[in-house]
């Protein structure tokens, strides 16, 4: 088979979707960042002119972002997603913070009635990640892309990401010619510097019920001694110049002896460490996907911090 015929049922199918995207060629950011590296320019992938042109342009930045991650829990997944598709499909998926992800389709086909039948098409995708710090605590990140892109054809392609920070992106630039030139370019720049992650672990506690009794005894005694005081005035009776004798004072001893007893019971609780957390569990896994397709397939899938993919695919074509 041909590869003219190889790129017709991508091509026509999605004719009607780029043919506003190639009248919007040309047009890109305006952010100027300044000291931040530059992605090559559409004069750089397009050196020809042609009868008909497609263009695609994506810049993203993530700048000094902070994230604090305690005990979180990010989960991304593509399911049963386009199968026995055709055409052009893209799916992303992310969970997290900061994650950049860019899908870019860039088509253009002409054929004699065009300037000499010629036809270029560009896709140029851009993203920085500079000057980012995360701290993960005891956190745990799972991405997965299962059952999905499953007897299709045409391009298909698939972004799973969770955690910080990721990028990701499908790049597709498609040109095919009736004349004698046709040129595609795909062209993909990312950039990530000055990222700080820290991965740290928790302490894991379990809580214990104690429980206890307890005893006491004791005596005591006690002495002393008590005084009783008599009467000092002189007692009458008829004695002459004799006085009467008053009464005289008396003390006496006592001694006192007890028992004390106690007894009862005592309940606390008390927390205690029993291991650690993992600091960071991160899973990334692709399954059951792009069984009995056929065209160009693309899936990524990650899981954790600052992770880049790319799909990137240019095709060009000539019939002459």
């Amino acid at each position: 088979m041909k590869s003219t015929m190889a790129l017709k049922p991508l091509v026509f199918a999605l004719a009607a979707v780029m043919a506003m995207a190639a009248q919007a060629g040309g047009r890109g950011d305006d952010h100027d960042h300044g000291h931040q590296p530059k992605g090559p320019t559409l004069e750089e992938l397009l050196q020809i002119g042609a009868g008909a042109s497609a263009v695609s342009v994506d810049t993203q930045s993530s700048t000094t972002n902070v994230v604090n991650n305690q005990g979180t829990q990010n989960s991304s997944s593509i399911t049963n997603s386009m199968n026995s598709s055709s055409g052009n499909m893209n799916g992303n998926s992310a969970a997290g913070d900061g994650n950049e992800q860019a899908n870019l389709a860039a088509i253009a086909s002409s054929d004699e009635s065009f300037i000499f039948g010629t036809s270029t098409a560009a896709a140029s995708a851009t993203q920085y990640n500079n000057n980012n710090y995360v701290n993960n605590m005891s956190v745990t990140n799972t991405s997965a892309i299962a059952n999905s892109g499953n007897g299709s054809s045409g391009n298909i392609t698939g972004n799973s990401a969770a955690g910080n920070f990721n990028q990701q992106k499908n790049d597709l630039a498609i040109a095919s010619s009736g004349g004698r030139v046709a040129q595609a370019a795909s062209a993909a720049s990312q950039t990530s510097s000055n990222l700080v992650v820290e991965n740290q672990g928790t302490a894991t506690y379990g809580k214990e019920t104690l429980n206890g009794t307890f005893n006491a005894g004791g005596v005591f005694v006690a002495a002393g001694v008590a005084k009783t005081e008599g009467d000092d005035h002189g007692g009458h009776g008829g004695y002459g110049d004799r006085g009467g004798k008053g009464d005289k004072d008396s003390t006496s001893k006592f001694v006192a002896v007890g028992a004390v007893e106690l007894a009862g019971t005592t309940t606390q609780q008390v927390m205690y460490q029993n291991g650690w957390k993992n600091p960071v569990t991160n899973t990334s896994y692709l399954s059951n996907v792009g069984n009995g397709s056929s065209g160009n397939m693309g899936f990524n899938s990650a899981a954790g911090v600052g992770n880049q993919q790319v799909n990137a695919i240019s095709i060009s074509s000539a019939g002459h």
